[in-house]
């Protein structure tokens, strides 16, 4: 029997293993190495701007990779980051840039996690909708007028739009993807659009600055990684 109904909670992960398993496969790398990655390997790397101590990063990646299980909150995450710097000896950044280093990962591994449950089941949902938190009005919960220009539009899940445009694609972006069928696609009275239309009428672009820009070319990542990191480690 075909599937035609496909509820937000079938794609969402049933525990953070899911997404604690998906940030936890990002290779913890120094800037130095990192800024040295091709763009698709950087999406698959951790790094904290600024920090070299590798064993540092690692120990970093580690704590945020423990608190997506748990489901900790950012003042705990705060204060056991804030101590492992202590014990390395190491200048704190700003709160405000580890904040922006938890906030962006924990979501990217959230959404990492859901897309490969969409991959799983692209034959059958192969329409992919962009949603955001406030429901496309700029303004309400703090989302951007680019961001909510993008709400409800609908692509195929092979469009080159999500290159550059999954979620999360720009800093603090809390916006969010559905899978569809062709027919519930068909049932939101949206076109479906096209990569060309979202670069003509809303001429909007990813962030230059923001290292992730989607799956990209995969081929040859690991062993790039595994090179990075050998380097890092000596």
């Amino acid at each position: 029997m075909p599937v035609s109904v496909l509820t937000e909670s079938d794609f969402v992960p049933k525990t953070p293993e899911a997404a604690r398993e998906a940030f936890a496969k990002k290779a913890a790398l120094n800037s130095a190495v990192f800024e040295r990655l091709s763009t698709a390997a950087k999406q698959k790397a951790f790094r904290i701007a600024g920090v070299n101590n590798a064993r540092l990063i690692q120990a970093v990646r580690n704590r945020i990779a423990a608190s997506i299980k748990r489901g900790t909150t950012w003042p705990d995450v705060r204060r056991e980051i804030t101590r492992l710097f202590d014990v390395a000896g190491e200048e704190l950044p700003s709160l405000g840039r580890l904040r922006q280093v938890f906030i962006t990962n924990t979501q990217q591994a959230y959404n990492d996690a859901r897309r490969e449950l969409f991959e799983q089941e692209r034959e059958t949902f192969p329409f992919w909708q962009y949603l955001t938190v406030g429901n496309g009005v700029a303004g309400v919960n703090g989302v951007r007028a680019t961001h909510a220009a993008l709400h409800g539009l609908i692509f195929r899940a092979d469009d080159p739009f999500w290159l550059s445009h999954y979620p999360p694609w720009d800093y603090n972006c809390r916006c969010y993807v559905a899978a569809l069928t062709p027919g519930q696609a068909r049932g939101t009275g949206q076109e479906l659009r096209s990569l060309g239309y979202a670069r003509r009428e809303l001429k909007i672009g990813p962030n230059a600055a923001f290292e992730r820009s989607g799956e990209g070319e995969l081929k040859g990542i690991d062993a790039e990684l595994a090179a990075a990191l050998s380097e890092m480690l000596g």
